[in-house]
């Protein structure tokens, strides 16, 4: 990682001189969903969303190495991104030249027929810059090693995981993952996991929130490679469909449950598609923990063939058995 002394001001004129900051040039590699002034109107890329996805990361970072601790997670955390007691040591940049194309998408494309329902969303393979600000260093590069992991393993916006909101980071000051193919993006993924994850701590029991823990996370990148994007994201929607259960995402009467599965897309450089998927086992919600079934999170997984680069190579068989939330 690269960083740099910085002077002036940012907006509202605060003062970063002594500031040291983190530039990015990122590429939206799959239709990004951001809601802006207006549920279903015009998208709007701006820095509050990325503090939101940015803090999952962490959390799921800092879990893994300090365990399912609640209370120390929430300190670790605030020391990053602030609380409602204090100001956050790291600020978030957003820019770009111009005006970000937008269109309408489908967030469904395993449902032909509703072709009529579309969201509006911002446009593949534009780029924009995202820099990270802070005034010390330790703070600064826990915000970069999530950004990292959300450039490879995540998404942003609307039904990101399921593939939508994929982005990469093409230059500056954080590598970039530059694969011609499958074995490649195994190798390049695996070696900067490495570089980002920690040690484990010792994690028995189901975790209450989704953790990077070689117990109870898992990274697979799949062998199929696709001719666009569409493709690669349809194959997912129509496995999940195949295995509808509250074990890979749900919402309905009964409440909701967000997927454990991340469908991250990647842009190969031989101008074709891979995905990773990275699965983080936690608690479920307990109005739905007796409907989940492992078997289908099991199948759904087994249903792309590649290659496990981090965590478990099977589900554990105690969960969702153990989920108490």
């Amino acid at each position: 990682m690269r960083f740099r002394s910085v002077r002036g001001s940012i907006e509202g004129g605060d003062r970063i001189s002594g500031r040291r900051d983190l530039k990015v040039t990122l590429e939206i590699g799959t239709t990004l969903f951001l809601d802006g002034a207006k549920t279903r109107g015009a998208p709007e890329l701006r820095a509050v969303s990325f503090r939101g996805v940015l803090c999952f990361w962490l959390r799921a970072l800092l879990d893994g190495v300090l365990g399912d601790d609640p209370q120390k997670i929430f300190e670790c955390e605030s020391k990053v991104f602030g609380s409602t007691g204090h100001v956050s040591p790291v600020v978030v940049r957003i820019e770009h030249s111009g005006k970000l194309d937008s269109d309408n998408f489908d967030p469904l494309l395993h449902r032909s027929e509703r072709k009529s329902f579309n969201f509006k969303g911002f446009k593949p393979g534009q780029k924009f810059t995202l820099t990270l600000l802070s005034r010390n260093e330790n703070p600064l590069s826990q915000a970069a090693n999530a950004l990292r992991l959300l450039c490879l393993l995540g998404g942003l916006g609307r039904r990101n995981r399921r593939g939508y909101g994929s982005l990469q980071i093409v230059e500056r000051d954080l590598p970039s993952l530059k694969a011609e193919n499958h074995y490649e993006l195994c190798s390049q993924l695996e070696r900067q996991l490495e570089e980002i994850l920690s040690s484990n701590a010792s994690v028995i029991s189901v975790p209450s929130f989704p953790m990077l823990h070689a117990s109870w996370g898992q990274v697979k990148v799949c062998k199929t490679e696709f001719n666009d994007w569409e493709e690669a994201i349809n194959s997912v929607m129509q496995e999940a469909s195949k295995h509808k259960n509250p074990a890979l995402g749900w919402a309905g009467k009964e409440g909701r449950q967000a997927s454990p599965v991340h469908v991250h897309i990647v842009k190969l450089t031989n101008s074709r598609y891979a995905l990773v998927l990275t699965n983080l086992l936690s608690e479920l919600n307990q109005n739905l923990k007796s409907h989940a079934d492992r078997n289908k999170l099991v199948d759904f997984l087994n249903a792309f063939e590649g290659e496990v680069v981090f965590g478990f190579k099977e589900v554990p068989e105690n969960w969702p058995i153990g989920s108490e939330k």
